[in-house]
């Protein structure tokens, strides 16, 4: 639910417009009522809603509110997910507060409350500068006065991008507004006094991606985009002149994917655009500019073998344009420089060259021409081993993250002696997400950042995290020092939601942001809008900024998979010859979250997701499984039953598998995790077609009153299938191996499910050896001694990377043919990349693991094994017998089995493959009839 604005504001420019925050209570020992209501002198009262909105807090009126510093919750004992070394939890207060607006010459805003009454007087507060009233008690901040661009609950709006008009204080903004399954873009203009109406420069909604604006020639505007059409995703340009829109301009025409325009206007008015466009199955970055005769050809920016991701552009005032990008060429991320100067493209610098994670650089030139630079940075071996079973040498997607400022002048590197990281907000203080940076005319450089906070404030910083929130903060460089950080009122939402900046000509810099309205306790619909405001500017003028030479980085080599491209070769290199067929080895995740869901608040964004498919893990396919429900905390009333927010959302899931379909290099698929209460459990649901809605679950389903009956309907008709996990709570209730083919035997965030008391396996009576519901009857060892028919998977879940490998057997890599695949049990799960070639020769031919053979004249079990370590044991276990063990054997190690023990009927084999590393690897069984 949208609280709704006072009145939709569009002020003259002689009018003052003020906007400031306020937080009540902040000195507070004891929980105490904080209600009241304001009342304006001198002006209107624009718009009053809540800073933080939480349980108990909210609008009583347009001018009151009903509020109460709380007492906090603290982060609840998860003894299987939390550290030993995580501090106590201590008795704090939520803290409640006010965003308010004011228009007129000379407003002024009087508050009541229980505490007593102070008035705020808006032309009194200095950007950066809280002032303190009732004795401490409440605190007062300026911040931008927000004008919202979008329409309303209609449309769901996002992507916002800006670009300075002709005029003095023009401004355009255009962004994307999706209803329907489909998004439009939609530009607006500021003449200096008002936003005007929108306009849009197609006839009809698409599948659009990503929307930005540059300055052309002669007050044009141009808008860039990418869509997809024809199943392919490709840029497209319009330019908007003396009132209307020129004819389409396609920019690409490859087959494979151009994603993520950035665009820039070069000193001599020529627009530029950069972006992402996958050829041959590898990201590389690409620029086109503008000129009098035309755009350019395109010209291939990144020469690395490896993926190169988002590029940001920039141009200073004597026609130099700067392109930076971050590459995986040396195994990690690392930022990369192109300059283009005196017409030709110089040889490119390497910004950073560490282990560390350094991405997501943005670009902006300042009044004397130097060159900045932000970008985000986190630990060493990102998306690497990382397991609950496992000492984690990895970083998590999104464990930490820091903002890293650096200068490019006259061919050296400087940074700002301070660090802008020890200027935090609220919150956790180690995310300083996705950072923009921009140079004001005046002379000013700023930062615009996501950070993230969440429900209960205590959570130590490396648990798992329920309805997490970021927020957007601005800070500016002034001397030797950052300014404190600004809030930019209603900028809750996604982590990756950033802002985009723009100067007016008139001196005035500008921030367009998105958010999706999300409250504090996860109980309310999405609902994404986009502002929009121009920045007060701070007092006094700029102060040249403290800068000294970046310190070198000395850190050795740090990897912990010095074999892994050969390990990853090796399996895709391998083939398997039966029943007349030829078979690969495809990797893969089915299982993977993100911020989309309502406890993914550290798993990462959408795009990282696939940044650790691709670089990190080198997997051949992705499934994002984001909780149907989204973010929301009554996922299981509307699970396939949201409202427009949510379907948007479940949206951007299904669209990010389009962006990333690479055929024949790497294939997403479309899917959900549908989170049943036990016995029933959790599954996820994989489909090979896009815009399926997704299931409600009834609370009978939950309650247990009815089983997977529903699901299976759902999923026969679509060819989709179901793979349950978490299963230490289920009972098994319910299967069909059509639709039911695989089970995820191992997750990494937990652990395995194969039995009690299996390697990486929980226990009942110790919590301490696995997280997650264990109550005897749901291992898997209990559905084959149902008589089930289901293969093995393994999957990552929340947070844990590298340690799951969905292993799938299929003559070809499409989405289809992964899931007929998985269909027919063509599949096991691993740690690591080991080779797991298992299979059934009898009646004169080999099947496959996962088949039903009907022997009729003896058979042998042939396993070959090819491991990324030394061998310590392999099991060959039939009926949840071990049959035969084997153990200190080279990491290639290849025998036949011949069981003359067995008797009539049906029988189940699987192999059970354990490393000197602790690394394993599971068959699904072969069912062996006689």
């Amino acid at each position: 639910m949208r609280l709704p604005l006072v009145m939709a504001v569009a002020c003259s420019a002689a009018a003052q417009q003020a906007a400031f925050r306020v937080r009540l209570g902040v000195n507070d020992s004891a929980p105490r009522v904080w209600d009241g209501s304001v009342t304006v002198t001198g002006g209107t009262l624009a718009y009053l809603r809540e800073w933080r909105p939480r349980m108990g807090d909210r609008m009583t009126g347009a001018r009151s509110w009903t509020m109460a510093t709380r007492r906090g919750e603290n982060d609840p004992t998860r003894v299987a997910q939390r550290s030993a070394f995580a501090p106590q939890p201590k008795p704090y207060l939520l803290v409640p507060g006010l965003f308010a607006g004011l228009t007129g010459p000379a407003p002024s805003a009087l508050f009541r409350t229980p505490a007593g009454t102070f008035t705020v007087h808006p032309g009194a507060l200095r950007l950066g500068k809280p002032l303190a009233m009732l004795g401490g008690s409440v605190s007062v901040d300026a911040v931008p006065f927000a004008e919202r661009l979008s329409s309303g609950p209609e449309t769901q709006d996002e992507f916002p991008a800006l670009a300075a008009g002709e005029g003095s204080r023009e401004i355009w903004a255009a962004w994307l507004a999706w209803r329907d399954d489909a998004s439009e873009i939609v530009v607006r203009r500021h003449d200096g006094r008002a936003w005007g109406p929108p306009v849009k420069p197609l006839s009809a909604p698409g599948d659009i991606h990503t929307v930005r604006l540059a300055r052309g020639a002669g007050g044009a505007v141009w808008v860039v985009w990418s869509q997809q059409t024809d199943g392919n995703w490709d840029l497209f340009a319009r330019r908007w002149s003396s009132g209307e829109w020129g004819p389409l301009e396609r920019l690409t025409t490859d087959a494979q994917p151009d994603i993520f325009p950035q665009t820039a206007t070069d000193a001599g008015g020529r627009p530029w655009v950069v972006w992402q466009g996958f050829r041959n199955g590898q990201a590389d970055v690409f620029a086109r500019r503008r000129d009098a005769s035309g755009w350019t050809p395109e010209e291939r920016l990144s020469p690395s073998g490896a993926n190169d991701w988002e590029p940001s552009i920039a141009a200073d005032r004597q026609g130099k344009v700067y392109v930076a990008w971050d590459t995986y060429d040396r195994g990690d991320y690392d930022v990369v420089l192109r300059a283009f100067a005196g017409g030709v493209w110089q040889q490119p610098v390497s910004v950073t060259a560490t282990p560390k994670y350094e991405a997501n650089v943005t670009l902006t030139c300042d009044a004397r021409n130097r060159l900045w630079l932000a970008w985000n940075e986190s630990g060493f071996n990102w998306g690497k081993d990382t397991a609950y079973h496992q000492k984690p040498e990895g970083t998590p997607l999104h464990q930490w993250a820091r903002a890293v400022v650096n200068v490019f002048d006259g061919g050296r590197f400087l940074e700002p002696e301070a660090d802008v990281n020890e200027v935090r907000p609220e919150g956790h203080a180690t995310y300083h997400d996705f950072p923009v940076i921009h140079a004001d005319r005046a002379g000013r450089v700023w930062l615009w950042f996501r950070h993230r906070t969440v429900p209960i404030l205590d959570t130590p910083t490396q648990n798992p995290t329920d309805f997490a929130v970021w927020e957007s903060y601005a800070v500016w460089l002034d001397g030797a020092a950052w300014s404190e950080p600004v809030p930019m009122p209603f900028s809750a939402g996604r982590g990756d939601m950033r802002a985009s900046l723009a100067n007016d000509a008139g001196g005035g810099l500008w921030a367009a942001w998105s958010t999706d309205n999300r409250d504090f306790t996860g109980g309310r619909e999405p609902d994404a809008d986009v502002w929009a405001a121009r920045m007060p500017a701070p007092a006094g003028p700029p102060v040249e900024p403290a800068l000294r030479p970046v310190a070198q980085f000395t850190q050795k080599e740090s990897k912990i998979h010095l074999n892994e491209p050969a390990d990853v070769q090796r399996i895709r290199a391998h083939r398997i010859e039966a029943g007349g067929r030829t078979y690969r080895l495809f990797r893969g995740d089915t299982h993977r979250h993100t911020e989309m869901s309502f406890d993914g608040g550290s798993d990462g964004t959408l795009l990282q997701a696939y940044r650790y498919a691709l670089d990190a893990a080198a997997l051949d396919y992705l499934a994002v499984t984001e909780h149907c429900g989204v973010h929301n905390n009554v996922e299981t009333v509307r699970c396939g039953a949201g409202g427009a927010g949510t379907r948007y959302y479940e949206y951007l899931v299904q669209q990010s598998v389009d962006l990333f379909t690479l055929p024949g290099s790497f294939t997403p698929i479309y899917a959900y995790e549908r989170s049943v209460s036990a016995p029933n459990g959790h599954r996820n649901v994989l489909l090979p077609t896009r815009g399926h809605a997704y299931l409600p679950i009834p609370n009978e389903e939950h309650r247990g009153q009815t089983d997977a009956t529903a699901l299976f309907n759902y999923l026969r008709p679509k060819r989709g299938i179901a793979i349950p996990h978490t299963v230490g709570g289920t009972d098994w209730r319910s299967h069909d191996p059509d639709v039911q083919p695989l089970v995820e035997i191992y997750q990494g965030f937990r652990s395995s499910y194969e039995y009690e008391g299996a390697p990486r396996s929980g226990h009942r009576v110790n919590p301490l050896t696995g997280p997650g519901d264990r109550q005897g009857r749901g291992y898997v060892w209990e559905a084959w001694a149902k008589g089930y028919r289901i293969g093995v998977q393994a999957s990552s879940d929340h947070h844990s990377t590298h340690t799951s490998y969905a292993v799938t057997i299929a003559p070809e890599g499409s989405r289809t043919g992964l899931i007929e695949a998985m269909r027919r049990r063509h599949n096991y799960a691993a740690t690591d990349n080991i080779v797991v070639d298992y299979r059934v020769r009898a009646n004169g031919r080999d099947y496959l693991q996962g088949e039903e053979v009907e022997a009729r004249d003896g058979f042998r079990l042939v396993v070959n094994i090819v491991g990324t370590a030394p061998l310590r044991q392999i099991d060959v276990i039939r009926d949840q017998e071990f049959v035969l063990t084997r153990q200190h054997l080279p990491s290639e190690t290849a025998f036949t089995y011949e069981d003359r023990s067995w008797t009539a009927g049906v029988h189940f084999y699987y192999v059970r493959v354990q490393q000197v590393d602790g690394q394993i690897a599971w068959s699904s069984p072969v069912w062996i009839t006689r």
